[in-house]
């Protein structure tokens, strides 16, 4: 049977597996489910319409499937809630916010990492192993494919989508699209690749190759995004190059580049802190 601290306050909507651990002053509203092996340490708060899958591991104080933090969303309304899949750790005082779409919920997959403070705010599509480092912030409608790492309290605009295996360095952020396996540490600027994360992935060492050409194309080749797509398409039909390619068919936003060299870049970052 369920084990239900008797502090907890539990909506009669909700439905828990047999193994489901609710820990002391949890509050459950509206129509939740929640699967076999999940844990409620304490103090988490949770609204519905929510599914919540299996063997998670939720600390105290975080908040999930509430309203979003929209001026003009009634927070009474429902609407398609939240779906989060299995094994995700939600640390102390993370969030994610419900949908406002008529249809489509707020999705987090599956082995993701929310670290303390870490949110992802409504509409967000979050697939698996990902990591959110201590305040690192998702604004709502992004989309964040497998491995991707959010450094502390970096920042991903509302609608941006990043690439796989993608990394934004701590204080970091991007308001343009990540390509795959491309690292971000300053503002905007693809500073390098995600070599450490390509290895750790089982990257081979042609796809790996493949990676160092494009962030060559993009960034260094002083082509256009435009004519550096059209030089990758000469490399179609490698797994790798049509991942780019499928990233670039789907990208409603700008594509995060880097234009000049790394130490311009550090350059004028340095320049406009020393500026008063």
């Amino acid at each position: 049977m369920s084990r239900i601290h008797p502090t907890a306050i539990i909506d009669s909507r909700v439905e828990l597996a047999e193994d489901v651990e609710i820990g002391p002053y949890c509050i459950l509203e509206g129509g939740i489910r929640i699967g076999r092996g999940t844990r409620l340490r304490g103090h988490c708060f949770m609204q519905g319409p929510m599914v919540i899958g299996e063997d998670n591991d939720i600390w105290p104080f975080s908040s999930l499937g509430v309203a979003p933090q929209t001026s003009h969303f009634d927070p009474d309304v429902e609407g398609p809630g939240t779906l989060i899949g299995d094994r995700n750790v939600f640390r102390e005082h993370s969030s994610v916010h419900r949908s406002i779409h008529e249809t489509d919920p707020t999705r987090i997959g599956d082995d993701n990492l929310f670290m303390d403070g870490a949110h992802a705010g409504h509409d967000c599509q979050l697939a698996n192993h990902i990591v959110l480092a201590k305040g690192s912030m998702i604004g709502g409608h992004a989309i964040l494919e497998d491995r991707v790492i959010i450094g502390g309290n970096a920042g991903v605009h509302q609608f941006v989508r990043v690439g796989r295996g993608a990394m934004i360095g701590g204080n970091a952020g991007s308001s343009l699209d990540i390509l795959p396996w491309f690292m971000v540490t300053v503002l905007n600027t693809a500073n390098s690749i995600n070599l450490v994360g390509l290895r750790r992935s089982g990257a081979t060492p042609e796809d790996i190759d493949i990676v160092r050409m494009v962030y060559k194309l993009f960034c260094r080749s002083g082509l256009t995004v435009a004519g550096a797509t059209e030089r990758l398409q000469e490399h179609a039909g490698q797994p790798m190059a049509d991942e780019y390619l499928r990233f670039l068919t789907k990208s409603t936003r700008s594509i995060c580049t880097m234009r000049g060299r790394k130490t311009d870049v550090k350059n004028k970052a340095s320049q406009a802190a020393d500026t008063p």
